[in-house]
């Protein structure tokens, strides 16, 4: 009884350093994966001071959230916190911009990758890589537009569930997603759409490049939003309330107040047609 005791011991021991050097090994793994330099990538072709940037790219940037990860004077600030997956920070772009060339700020705006090859986590590139040049270089402007203020911020700290999720590929930086797949191009439905098409693109973040919605984030398939009436749907994107009154308390609710409270009647009538021309396509397929 004791020898078998004994080599059950062993067993146990052997096991238990077998299990630290497979936790070590994947953190190792995942580390290198956060770490690892991204590929040379396209600079900004445009001069970022032409007429009127400065409020273009103040636009721009309400309706892609900047002020959401980077606080209102963008000087940086916790804005997801949810260990044991994820903890993350929107750096400070007043410091960054006192750094940083146009071409550096607009290698992480668009392609996710920041100076010295850095990839970027959690910076929503894959959606910004739609902008024009001109578009780029305005958000430029208004980003250079705030004085140097306040701290460096923290980095991105990832998790033991995050970091699994990043060895099974759940989790990907921005660079890998564009390197992947290229910047989303959403479907044409024609000249009369184009406007809709467009405006649609500010969606691809939560809903995801073909706008059939992501799980991670609960962000359904825009397909239904060709049940909306033109009222509804207007309300929906101005105040975040869904039909039959239901007044939205998530990621929803919050873009729309943050974030598309700055799209015109236009603008979301356009959009509204351009996603029924699309549902009508996903239904015709389907069929």
């Amino acid at each position: 009884m004791k020898r078998v005791l004994k080599w059950a011991g062993f067993g146990l021991a052997g096991l238990v350093v077998f299990v630290l050097f497979a936790v070590a090994g994947a953190f190792a793994a995942s580390e290198l994966m956060i770490r690892w330099p991204a590929s040379d990538t396209a600079e900004l072709k445009l001069a970022s001071a032409a007429a009127g940037s400065v409020e273009r790219g103040r636009r721009i940037a309400k309706l892609n959230g900047c002020h959401d990860c980077h606080g209102e004077r963008l000087e940086g600030r916790l804005f997801h916190d949810e260990m044991p997956i994820l903890r993350a920070w929107g750096p400070n772009l007043t410091l960054a911009a006192a750094e940083q060339s146009d071409a550096e700020l607009d290698r992480s705006i668009r392609h996710g990758v920041a100076p010295g090859g850095r990839r970027l986590w959690v910076m929503p590139s894959f959606a910004l890589s739609q902008l024009s040049d001109q578009e780029a270089a305005d958000l430029i402007a208004y980003v250079r537009s705030f004085p140097v203020a306040g701290e460096p911020q923290p980095r991105i700290q990832v998790g033991h569930l995050g970091r699994l999720g990043l060895l099974l590929g759940k989790f990907r930086s921005e660079a890998a997603m564009l390197a992947k797949s290229g910047p989303p191009v959403l479907p044409d439905y024609g000249p009369q759409h184009a406007q809709g098409r467009q405006v649609a693109e500010l969606c691809v973040e939560c809903h995801g490049a073909d706008l059939k919605g992501m799980e991670l984030l609960k962000a359904p398939d825009l397909t239904m939003a060709a049940s909306y009436d033109p009222a509804d749907f207007a309300r929906l994107l101005h105040e975040g309330v869904a039909a039959g009154d239901r007044k939205l308390d998530g990621l929803m609710g919050a873009v729309a107040q943050s974030r598309f409270s700055a799209l015109s009647e236009t603008e979301i009538q356009a959009l509204h047609a351009y996603l029924k021309a699309r549902a009508e396509h996903e239904i015709a397929a389907a069929q």
